[in-house]
């Protein structure tokens, strides 16, 4: 919610960086909106350099988690990208599961 507070300046001054920084402590911990929003702002560039294969692995994982809009995203993104990008981004989910299993709940 904290994430969200700062990407919409809401309550608080807008500061995408903020932002990314609450979506991902949320996202560690395995809570897919959290996922799902840290995809986006990697897709956006916002709070972080854009990268696609980034967007696409944490909503890789937002999708195992069960949020339906991270499985529709990134089936949308999957079409801006090359095979070398999806295979990048499909290698980066599996590498950050192993480091931290509590990304699935």
């Amino acid at each position: 919610q904290l994430g969200l507070m700062y990407n919409r300046g809401e309550e608080v001054e807008k500061d995408d960086k903020e932002a990314v920084k609450w979506f991902r402590k949320a996202a560690d911990q395995g809570y897919a909106k959290a996922q799902f929003n840290l995809g986006n702002m990697y897709r956006t560039g916002k709070g972080v350099e854009q990268n696609y294969a980034t967007a696409y692995a944490w909503w890789n994982i937002a999708a195992a988690n069960g949020h339906a809009d991270a499985k529709k995203s990134k089936g949308i993104i999957a079409k801006k990208m090359t095979a070398d990008q999806i295979a990048e981004g499909q290698t980066l989910s599996r590498e950050m599961l192993k480091k931290n299993p509590k990304l699935i709940k």
